[in-house]
């Protein structure tokens, strides 16, 4: 098997330290000068340790000033705990979020597919940014059969408390829904809004809501993926969620 290379060595070591919090969040690295020294290595080598770790999300560099731990803290996305505790039908990945555009356009393949209409039905679509910490923390964009919302509160260019709620009163109450995960690298567009340092992927999420007749609502949110954490609970975890 062929040795590892020795800037990917010293990335190694540097990012357990990271993670172990010997080089705590907000921190500053020491001077390359002094990773030199410390590793006996080149500084060619050492910037090449450097960027892969910056690659990786877990670094930020400041020209002029050093290289710094990410001091972003993941937030925790309880994807099954509901208000009533685990296994709840929540829609707390839309909590905080602040309506930026409202749109009627035709349903793509992708959201054709997962509302279960013929492609190119009209659609209402509520897009919305999160903030988290101050911090930009997820773009979403609520995609809605037309025939379900008309003449409903999502129809207007206003944040609505709940949109499930307004579902409900109109006679779509929701029973269930359909998560897809998936990971990729950030769209220029994307890296923009959610303020990304370089080499950090985004997590893209697709929830399908359903009441027991139909899909009625499509969410699509992509995360930042240093400032996101997803936490699924299964089974009797009392033992878990004592104090």
């Amino acid at each position: 098997m062929r040795a590892e290379s020795r800037y990917r060595q010293i990335a190694r070591t540097l990012r357990r330290e990271i993670q172990g919090g010997s080089l705590p969040p907000g921190g500053q690295l020491p001077s390359e000068k002094q990773l030199e020294e410390r590793f006996e290595a080149s500084r060619n080598t050492v910037r090449l340790a450097l960027g892969m770790l910056r690659n990786q999300g877990l670094i930020v560099s400041r020209p002029g000033r050093g290289h710094y731990v990410q001091d972003v803290v993941p937030e925790t996305f309880y994807a099954t705990r509901g208000k009533g505790g685990p296994g709840g039908l929540n829609e707390s990945n839309m909590s905080g979020l602040t309506l930026e555009e409202l749109q009627l356009l035709s349903a793509d393949t992708a959201v054709a597919s997962r509302l279960r209409v013929p492609e190119g039905t009209m659609t209402v679509v509520r897009r919305m940014h999160r903030f988290s910490g101050g911090r930009s923390g997820s773009i979403s964009s609520a995609f809605y059969p037309m025939d379900l919302v008309e003449n409903t509160p999502l129809m207007l260019p206003e944040d609505v408390e709940s949109a499930l709620e307004v579902l409900m009163g109109h006679g779509h109450r929701q029973v269930g829904y359909v998560d897809e995960l998936a990971t990729r690298m950030p769209t220029p567009q994307e890296v923009d809004e959610l303020e990304l340092p370089p080499g950090v992927p985004v997590l893209t999420v697709h929830r399908t809501d359903y009441s027991t007749e139909r899909p009625i609502r499509l969410v699509h949110t992509v995360y930042a993926g240093h400032s996101i954490r997803y936490q699924f609970e299964h089974g009797d975890l009392k033992a878990y969620h004592r104090d």
